[in-house]
């Protein structure tokens, strides 16, 4: 599958999660701005990447959707404080939640694309 298929699927899975569908390329690895983006560019790096970034509503976790050798993942980074909103309401759960809807979207939406070539 090409960079450019990768990325439209990236963005339409994470658009229909409901995180957006802006999608980044990195064409180097220096370009990688977070931790997250680093994972990914440390997995696989064909040039150029195609991600799909987020902080998924939490304040310290940063997640980067990808493909790692025609494998949908993600990447992810955080941490925690004692009394964190984002582990004391759920928001850390929620994300990792959303992020395996993205993840089980992105294989859908790939098989689609192969059942019609």
């Amino acid at each position: 599958m090409t960079s450019e298929k990768q990325a439209e699927i990236i963005a339409k899975a994470c658009g229909q999660a409901g995180i957006g569908s802006d999608i980044r390329w990195i064409e180097n690895k220096k370009q990688a701005d977070t931790w997250a983006e680093r994972i990914a560019t440390d997995c696989q790096f064909e040039k150029p990447i195609p991600v799909k970034s987020s902080y998924m509503y939490c304040n310290s976790l940063d997640m980067c959707f990808f493909y790692d050798q025609g494998t949908p993942a993600v990447a992810y980074t955080g941490y925690l404080t004692a009394d964190c909103q984002d582990i004391t309401s759920g928001k850390l759960i929620e994300a990792f939640q959303t992020a395996n809807k993205i993840l089980q979207l992105m294989e859908k939406f790939e098989e689609e694309h192969h059942d019609q070539q």
